[in-house]
Order: structure tokens, then sequence, then C-alpha cells
């Protein structure tokens, strides 16, 4: 699944694994690397599904307050 189209829980736990599998001792430089490479993607995922989620509310609580 691409960061595109994931939801927000899937992505936040493909972040975490990756973070998880990056503090792993027996995890090779290289393995890390790649890990951390995907683990950004994962994360702004997160942040572009947090963000528009933030502006719906913001937009939801202004149409309130003109009511």
């Amino acid at each position: 699944m691409t960061p595109k189209t994931e939801k927000f829980e899937d992505a936040l736990k493909a972040l975490q694994e990756a973070a998880d599998k990056i503090k792993d001792p027996a995890t090779s430089l290289e393995d890390a690397i790649a890990c951390y490479e995907e683990g950004m993607k994962h994360y702004e995922a997160c942040r572009k599904i947090l963000d528009t989620a933030s502006q719906k509310i913001t937009t939801f609580e202004e149409g309130e307050t003109e009511e």
C-alpha cells in the first residue's frame, strides 16, 4: 500500500515497526537506512492525514461560531 492511500492507523503501525527495527542492534546499517527512508514516507502520510483532519476541524469550528 502506498503512503498516499493508506489509513492513518496503518501508516502509524508501519512507522512504529520501522522505528523498532532501526533500534534493533541486529539491524545492519543498510537495513536501518532503508527502514528510515520507508519510515519517513509513513511519517509524511501520517502528517498529511493529521493536517487534513485539523483543517476540517478548524473549518467546522469556524462554521459553528458564525451561526
